[in-house]
């Protein structure tokens, strides 16, 4: 894939998520719904077929492609900052913790193998700074499975824990960096510190960082022809087909005029 390729790729899963993201504003009940699902959907989607492989590939042949992963990070995190933020609503429509766990993964394979595959070192470090400079995201959201996983009435509490696990290298990084930082800012007697800054603190401090390989991680689902998501699908087609006859008066259309123009439809 080129990066052309991959650039009108992210354009349109954008193009999509954006939609479905807007849809939420809509106050209507079933498009509510169906947009979270859909929104759940095209990240798993964008996770398996298209992000995951690409990044075992790079991995396993070690091609350092050029492309600006941090706007991957940034719109990642930020998917984590959504589920956090609108947690109460969303657990009750839906099992959020696979779907965060599969964009925390993709983030740990970039941690793990980062240095192994993107385009240069200071790539990576730009990883670990947005990692810490978003940092309260990962403790709500670590709070939020301890909180789940905990919980014995909590039908997916074993997903919960799963995800306390997935998060162990973000733990680590929150945990190490932010105090070397402070540290720092101290001794230079500064309050803000500047972007080139803080990568340094990162660079400087690596070698003190112990973080925990994840098992699986370049492993991703063969393609089947038969997808996953076939019954999801169908399921929100036959619902938008009723809703959309629900919502028409059909009383009003002019039938002859659509008849003519599907006539003329090569």
């Amino acid at each position: 894939m080129t990066t052309e390729q991959l650039n009108a790729s992210r354009e349109n899963l954008n193009a999509l998520v954006c939609h479905c993201v807007d849809t939420l504003v809509d106050e209507h009940p079933f498009r509510v719904v169906y947009a979270l699902q859909t929104l759940a959907a095209v990240i798993q989607s964008m996770y398996k077929k298209l992000v995951k492989r690409l990044l075992c590939y790079q991995k396993r042949c070690r091609i350092r492609l050029g492309y600006q992963w941090r706007d991957l990070w940034t719109a990642l995190i930020n998917l984590l900052k959504f589920l956090t933020t609108h947690e109460s609503h969303l657990i009750k429509k839906m099992n959020i913790f696979p779907l965060a766990i599969q964009v925390v993964n993709i983030l740990n394979l970039f941690i793990t193998y980062g240095d192994t595959f993107l385009s240069s070192p200071s790539s990576y470090d730009e990883l670990f700074y947005e990692i810490i400079r978003m940092r309260l995201i990962f403790t709500n959201l670590n709070a939020m499975a301890l909180r789940y996983s905990t919980s014995e009435s909590y039908e997916y509490k074993e997903h919960a824990l799963k995800l306390t696990n997935c998060l162990v290298n973000m733990r680590d990084i929150v945990n190490h960096f932010p105090p070397k930082i402070a540290a720092w800012l101290a001794s230079e007697s500064l309050s803000t510190p500047t972007e080139q800054q803080i990568l340094a603190i990162i660079i400087q401090n690596y070698d003190s960082l112990t973080l925990k390989l994840q098992d699986n991680l370049d492993q991703y689902e063969r393609y089947s022809e038969k997808s996953n998501h076939v019954a999801f699908f169908e399921d929100m087609v036959t619902g938008v087909v009723i809703d959309t006859r629900g919502s028409i008066d059909l009383s009003t259309l002019d039938t002859q005029a659509i008849l003519q123009e599907l006539s003329n439809i090569s």
